[in-house]
Parts: structure tokens; C-alpha cells; sequence
């Protein structure tokens, strides 16, 4: 009989181990998310468009702009990964890892490749050799930039979304 006890006390302490380990990658998700998705929408409601407004040029203004964007994109490459680890740490299906790895790539591909080619031909846009032709790439690469950008936001709603009907369901 002791024997069955025993078993018992360590069937339930490991339960109660993987409950608090679960309530630990839930918060950590959460954090995670929440943070994106409202650093995000901070920087698309607020700080883009007052800095378009107040500051002087447009070209003072990207110059402001451009380096948050860079830490925005670092961190939705990051935060992707670790929300992919994390969905599949807690077991929520195929959809609630790769969603967050797609985000993430398209976080590299707007930071390393649209705003890296935005950087490199600013100049040659605001400054006084700018030209048409140069104008014109960077209003594409801009709307390149900014459908990235819409994109991974509206995909960050819908992963909270998924995340919220994972969590009403219960316990994992």
C-alpha cells in the first residue's frame, strides 16, 4: 500500500510541476506577444506619424524613424523564434509554430533586405543629388516596407487570436 502512495505523491508532483511550468511558457508567450503586438501599433499609430508631423523634413523624419524600425524588426525576428518554440514547448499544433517563424522571416527579409536598400539609396533621395528615378524606387520599397509591415501585424492578431482559443479551452 505504501508503494501505491508513494507513486502517487510523485504522479502528482510531476502534474504540479508541468502545471507551473505551463503557467510559466503561458505568461512568457503572452509577455512576448503583447509586447509585439503593442510596440507595433505604438509605432504605426504614434510615433511614425508625429514624427512625419513635427519634424521639418521627410528625410529628418525617416532618420528618426528608420532605427526604431530596425529594433522593431530585430524583435519580431526574435520574439518569432522564441513564440514558435514556445507553441510548440506547450504543445498548440503546426499553425501556432509556423505562423510565428513566417513573421519572423518576413521581419529579416524587411529588415535586411527592403530597409537595408531604403538606407542605402536615402541619400540619393533627399539629398542633392537626389532624382526621379531615385525618388520613385524608394516610394516602392517604402510600400514594400509598409505591406511587410501590415502583414505581420495583422498575422500577429490573428496568432493572438489563436493563442485565445487555445488558453478557453483549458489547461493543457
Amino acid at each position: 500500500m505504501a508503494v501505491g502512495i508513494e507513486a502517487r505523491h510523485a504522479r502528482d508532483a510531476g502534474a504540479s510541476r508541468a502545471a507551473r511550468s505551463s503557467v510559466w511558457l503561458r505568461g512568457l508567450l503572452w509577455m512576448l506577444l503583447g509586447s509585439w503586438i503593442g510596440s507595433w501599433l505604438l509605432f504605426a499609430l504614434v510615433v511614425a506619424p508625429t514624427a512625419f508631423r513635427v519634424l521639418q523634413t521627410p528625410g529628418a523624419a525617416g532618420a528618426l524613424v528608420a532605427p526604431v524600425l530596425d529594433a522593431l524588426h530585430l524583435y519580431g525576428a526574435v520574439a518569432g523564434v522564441a513564440l514558435a518554440a514556445l507553441a510548440l514547448a506547450l504543445r498548440r499544433g503546426r499553425l501556432r509554430v509556423a505562423l510565428p517563424l513566417g513573421m519572423a522571416a518576413a521581419c529579416l527579409y524587411s529588415q535586411f533586405g527592403v530597409s537595408a536598400e531604403l538606407a542605402e539609396i536615402r541619400p540619393f533621395v533627399f539629398g542633392p543629388q537626389g532624382s526621379e528615378e531615385m525618388a520613385a524606387r524608394f516610394n516602392h520599397l517604402h510600400a514594400v516596407s509598409m505591406t511587410i509591415y501590415s502583414v505581420v501585424l495583422t498575422a500577429a492578431l490573428v496568432l493572438l487570436g489563436l493563442h485565445v482559443r487555445s488558453d478557453s479551452r483549458g489547461p493543457e
